[in-house]
């Protein structure tokens, strides 16, 4: 993950090759201390692992993609659970047939690049379980 632009609240890094989105993302919110941040970005994976929450269960379906594809869209935020931090991403990829798949994202490595924006906020996001969905809720 290289740094190519950085103010007071906004870090604009290019990933390369082989990095995972996720774990790069929680090495900068430790590095710089960010506890609250939206989290934007797009480019190309080479494998994506999504999720649907099925409410019924309280649990993930999950389903790996390993094929070239798109990210169209990534979004969503840093927070802070049981005092670590974590992330929580949606996004969006398209294949070579240009059909589209999302969901949560739990894991996401690079083919060629992507391009994530951070942008701190002031303060902290935290998250606490909710027992009845079974998630953990921002509070």
């Amino acid at each position: 993950m290289k740094l190519v632009l950085a103010t007071d609240d906004t870090f604009v890094l290019r990933f390369d090759s082989d990095e995972e989105i996720i774990f790069e993302l929680m090495r900068l919110a430790d590095e710089k201390n960010i506890n609250a941040a939206e989290v934007s970005g797009i480019g190309s994976v080479s494998e994506v692992e999504l999720g649907y929450y099925d409410l019924d269960s309280k649990e993930y379906r999950k389903k790996v993609f390993s094929e070239r594809m798109e990210m169209v869209s990534l979004k969503g935020n840093l927070s802070v659970s049981d005092g670590t931090k974590s992330a929580h991403l949606h996004g969006v990829f398209s294949g070579p047939d240009y059909q589209a798949v999302g969901g949560h994202v739990h894991r996401a490595a690079v083919s060629a690049t992507a391009e994530i924006i951070v942008r701190v906020l002031q303060g902290e996001l935290k998250r606490r379980k909710d027992a009845e969905i079974g998630l953990n809720l921002l509070d």
